[in-house]
């Protein structure tokens, strides 16, 4: 690997890492001041937003970054594209604010709605001089916009929560976001637009922006859609106790397998050509994730009743159910992580596409029928989303890259059990320990520390019977991209 390609991983990493932690904590804050319903009207908005925002982009950063198109016609074509589809996004929102605010009986939707119509414009006209920079390698930038925009945004809500504007706190912190992030990244790029009306026009560019935006849009389709039924059948206070679960949860997964996602591609395309030693990978990628993920997961799951009103507050305990199910999908998710990267790299990229289909398939099917019931339902649901998932990429993988079902169960029996020795010795303390007698946050410590202790002492044993794989090719390639990390992070 190059210095110049590990120093650009490093600085993505620390971009992404630092606006995500600043986005988690901001919102432990803001769920101790705002309600469940502020929230579910924000997630909402974001429905919307997030869709609109992808489709915008219409996948020129990632286009405009490829060698063939590094041309000022091209990139004049891109930001006029964007800018329209855009302008196309904010006339509907503008359109459905009125509509949305009185289904919902909500005048702070229908302002809300218009305070973050113009996310669309700042977010499309950035793209263009997001993709120029990329093309340089000038990720350490990019990570700083990142990082910069996300505190002012932070600093505007916490500053509107603490004057009682509500939820409108949140739309307000999304469009400053957007606002400094899209004009910041015009006053570092070398390159300006071209007023000239003699520009040409390129169908390909349009043709294949499509495809990618097409590819990229589906992962986020699918909770999305998820969010417009449980907000359409159940309402915004039970759309703010599932998203605020969920974010728990991607905080967690993001938090401990993003090192090992930013190298997977470059892992599995390495040794595409070599099949043994593609499945090798792959099998330590999936087991490292779920090493990380499950006992966090998991464990947060046997503890939501203690774990949740600390973090977020008493006005949250309606999350706790949902959040003491949906974290069994640790237990299939470190599989579907490494499924695209690994199609990918062996030249199957239909098969991405037709799984991003099936899970959109799946969870709006599954969600629609639950959210009829529950909160708990729409958990059950996500499970079975992803296990199914789960089983088809298996079967796929045993036919494109010869990995058998066998080995990989094999292979994720290993954090698995150590995870079941995990929930044994917390549920043996709730059993055998006067807990109810401490206070919550004790409480929760005490589980915190015999979970651990569990899950170390049953990989320790499994370890010593002779059941550990060889990690240390993989985790050194981790420990050096952290390491590399840390030392470019902003200081």
């Amino acid at each position: 690997m190059s210095r110049r390609l590990l120093s650009s991983s490093a600085w993505a990493i620390a971009g992404n890492s630092g606006q995500y932690v600043v986005v988690f904590f901001l919102l432990v804050y803001l769920a101790h001041i705002l309600s469940p319903r502020d929230f579910g009207l924000m997630a909402t908005v974001s429905i919307g937003l997030d869709l609109g925002t992808r489709i915008a982009r219409w996948g020129q950063v990632e286009l405009l970054q490829q060698e063939r198109y590094r041309t000022d016609a091209a990139r004049n074509q891109s930001l006029r594209l964007s800018l329209a589809i855009a302008l196309v996004c904010c006339a509907v929102f503008v359109a459905v604010a009125r509509p949305a605010g009185a289904y919902f009986a909500s005048p702070e939707l229908e302002t809300m709605i218009y305070l973050c119509a113009p996310v669309f414009l700042f977010t499309a006209t950035g793209s263009t001089a997001e993709a120029v920079l990329r093309s340089q390698f000038r990720f350490k930038l990019l990570a700083y916009r990142s990082t910069v925009a996300t505190l002012i945004g932070a600093g505007v809500a916490i500053a509107m929560a603490n004057m009682g504007y509500g939820a409108l706190t949140l739309a307000v912190q999304r469009l400053v976001q957007a606002c400094v992030s899209g004009l910041w990244i015009w006053t570092a790029v070398d390159w300006r637009p071209s007023l000239s009306r003699r520009m040409g026009w390129s169908g390909a560019l349009a043709k294949e922006g499509a495809s990618v935006m097409a590819g990229t849009l589906m992962p986020i389709a699918v909770p999305r859609t998820i969010d417009l039924f449980v907000g359409f059948f159940m309402g915004p206070v039970m759309l703010g106790l599932m998203r605020v679960a969920f974010r728990v949860n991607e905080f967690i997964g993001q938090l401990v397998v993003m090192p090992l996602v930013s190298v997977a591609n470059a892992e599995l395309s390495t040794t595409a050509q070599e099949p043994p030693a593609m499945r090798r990978s792959y099998l330590r990628l999936t087991q490292a994730s779920a090493l990380l993920m499950c006992p966090a997961l998991i464990g947060l799951t046997l503890v939501a009743e203690e774990a949740i009103p600390f973090i977020f507050g008493k006005q949250w305990l309606g999350a706790v159910p949902f959040v003491e199910i949906i974290g069994l999908l640790a237990l299939v998710a470190p599989i579907n992580y490494y499924f695209a990267p690994a199609m990918i790299a062996l030249g199957q990229s239909r098969m991405v596409m037709r799984q991003g289909a099936v899970q959109l398939a799946l969870g709006a099917g599954l969600t629609l029928v639950a959210a009829h019931y529950s909160l708990v339902a729409i958990a059950w649901a996500h499970v079975a989303r992803g296990t199914i998932i789960g089983a088809l990429n298996m079967l796929d993988m045993r036919r494109h890259m010869g990995l058998a079902v066998g080995t990989l169960m094999r292979s994720m029996a290993v954090p698995w059990l150590a995870t079941a020795a995990m929930a044994l010795g917390i549920m043996a303390a709730r059993a055998a320990l006067p807990l109810d007698a401490l206070a919550g946050p004790v409480r929760l410590l005490v589980l915190i520390g015999v979970g651990g202790a569990s899950y170390a002492g049953a990989l320790g044993l499994i370890a010593r019977i002779g059941l550990w794989p060889d990690h240390a090719p993989i985790l050194r390639q981790i420990m050096r991209l952290r390491a590399k990390t840390a030392n470019q992070a902003p200081g």
